[in-house]
């Protein structure tokens, strides 16, 4: 879904209070947002609870929304507000437990490229984006799976682009040192 579709179902929702595009809209941002708040929360449970938290929101406030501007942007910053607020009322009352048991399977997407890695690879991948510092894990996790400019992310996150810029780059050297993407040379025949 492009931006413009997503931009018109958005305005179908804040203005015309139109149920079949908020449908739409609560379909495709989903996923993306469940995962988002599980990053931050690192709970499942939590991170569903948030997740339609945000929806409800929307749908709520929805005449109140007609001025925003990237609707993709504004679902994750609700989301992360809503997950630093957990986390404070959890601090507050000193049960913090996050469960290492509760895991999101990272969802590559099926194309030709990514059809030749292989499995090993893709878990080194998982395995290595799991273990990125929280900041870089979440400038890559927004940029290379959520598709969100580095604009956005430096807002989303109060981060300047050239530090958005800096921690890609980072979480893509790391990727690439573990998955080892270097092409062996043959062996040459002696003479």
């Amino acid at each position: 879904m492009d931006q413009c579709t997503i931009n018109e179902l958005f305005r179908d929702i804040t203005v015309k209070n139109d149920q079949a595009a908020f449908k739409a809209f609560y379909n495709h941002f989903f996923v993306k947002l469940l995962r988002f708040s599980y990053t931050l929360t690192r709970s499942k449970e939590v991170a569903e609870e948030i997740t339609n938290d945000v929806f409800m929101h929307c749908w709520q406030k929805r005449q109140s929304l007609t001025d925003i501007k990237n609707p993709q942007v504004y679902l994750f910053v609700v989301a992360k507000n809503r997950a630093i607020d957990h986390m404070r009322k959890q601090a507050a009352s000193r049960q913090v437990a996050f469960s290492e048991t509760d895991k999101l399977e990272i969802a590559f997407d099926s194309d030709p490229e990514q059809l030749m890695i292989s499995a090993e690879m893709i878990r080194k991948m998982e395995f290595t984006i799991q273990q990125l510092p929280p900041k870089c894990k979440m400038v890559y996790v927004m940029v290379k799976q959520y598709g969100l400019k580095y604009k956005e992310v430096a807002t989303l996150l109060n981060l300047s682009v050239k530090t958005v810029e800096n921690q890609l780059a980072i979480a893509i050297k790391r990727l690439t040192q573990a998955v080892n993407f270097t092409l062996e040379k043959p062996l040459e025949k002696s003479a």
